[in-house]
């Protein structure tokens, strides 16, 4: 953080009544982790990762139950789309940005 503080042009002209040792030994030690997500994430990469020629068959899947039954059938990727839930399945009757703006139970 003191190298940042001292070679980072966005913080020229900064005064500061404290040092980047007091500011550290203040943060918190929780690292947020985001387990499902980065798992799944780093299985795709595996997969798609490949330069073996390989390719892999994927279909898009409006709900969750559509998801399991793609699964079911052996499609190794499968494509949830948040924009297609908050324009075509929410329970409200309008159409969102993919901002999770859609009730919760859509």
């Amino acid at each position: 953080m003191q190298k940042d503080w001292d070679e980072n042009p966005r913080w020229e002209g900064i005064k500061r009544d404290y040092t980047a040792e007091q500011v550290e030994q203040l943060q918190g030690n929780v690292i947020e982790e985001h387990t499902l997500a980065r798992r799944g994430a780093e299985i795709l990469w595996e997969k798609v990762s490949k330069r073996d020629g390989s390719y892999i068959n994927s279909l898009g899947a409006l709900t969750g139950n559509m998801a399991v039954q793609q699964a079911r059938a052996g499609l190794q990727a499968v494509y949830l789309s948040g924009w297609q839930v908050a324009g075509d399945a929410n329970l409200s009757g309008h159409t969102y940005p993919d901002q999770s703006l859609y009730p919760a139970n859509s």
